[in-house]
């Protein structure tokens, strides 16, 4: 791979033990090309930008919470759009019946049509409980949500880790979503039996063969997570290190 994201949750604890600045700088130096954002704290958007200036890190998207994206959207979009970013994803909402999924579709076609209108490209990213969960008769939910969603406006990011932790098969459900998922989450799992994280190298999920089947339907950025314990440094070091050479 010659372009690698990270999501930053995955070195939360590094950022709050040394800062926005120095972590960017640190996976800049790794040989990530850019960052999904989890919250910026009390960052200001003139110090954010300067921070990934300097490292030399494309702002890919952010991960902004579902109430952020209902009470605070025009804010949200001010601070990303400043630092550049294209995508703007809900990393979870109420799902956990069906009232809550018709109305979280509803929530996901008001915000999808206005950050797009606004130059931004909108996703949802999925857990397992989206894949647990069948509805009308048997229907996946995240299925359910996509089909009531308008593609024009809410696009997929697969999250393959949680695909295969609800035993679906993730090769299969990337080649089904892949022409609708302008990014995905490259997130490893140790194996099927333990559904623990995994460095990129070190897990049962293909990364080659996931990056292969997705790039052809047009997906663009492929960004890893880790939320395995550790060290998260040198956890990003060694799983980027793995991830440029497949």
């Amino acid at each position: 791979m010659k372009k690698i994201a990270i999501q930053l949750y995955s070195v939360r604890g590094a950022i709050e033990e040394l800062g926005f600045e120095r972590v960017l700088d640190e996976l800049a130096k790794m040989g990530f090309t850019g960052v999904e954002f989890a919250g910026v704290g009390d960052v200001k958007k003139e110090d954010m930008k300067r921070y990934l200036d300097n490292a030399g890190l494309e702002a890919v998207g952010s991960h902004s919470k579902h109430n952020i994206l209902i009470n605070d959207l025009d804010k949200e979009m001010e601070y990303m759009g400043y630092l550049g970013c294209k995508y703007i994803t809900c990393p979870s909402a109420p799902v956990n019946k069906l009232s809550q999924i018709n109305k979280t579709i509803n929530d996901l076609n008001t915000i999808g049509r206005k950050v797009t209108e606004n130059g931004f490209v909108f996703s949802y990213h999925n857990h397992a409980p989206e894949l647990w969960l069948t509805v009308n008769g048997g229907k996946r939910a995240l299925d359910y949500i996509f089909e009531n969603t308008d593609a024009d406006f809410v696009k997929a990011q697969l999250d393959v880790f949680h695909v295969l932790r609800a035993d679906v098969n993730p090769y299969e459900y990337v080649e089904k979503y892949a022409h609708r998922m302008p990014t995905i989450h490259l997130k490893q799992m140790e194996s099927s039996d333990t559904k623990e994280d995994a460095r990129a190298g070190k897990g049962v999920i293909d990364f080659r063969r996931i990056i292969d089947i997705a790039s052809l339907k047009g997906t663009l950025e492929y960004i890893y997570e880790d939320e395995g314990v550790g060290d998260q440094l040198e956890m990003a070091k060694e799983s980027c290190e793995y991830l440029l050479k497949i």
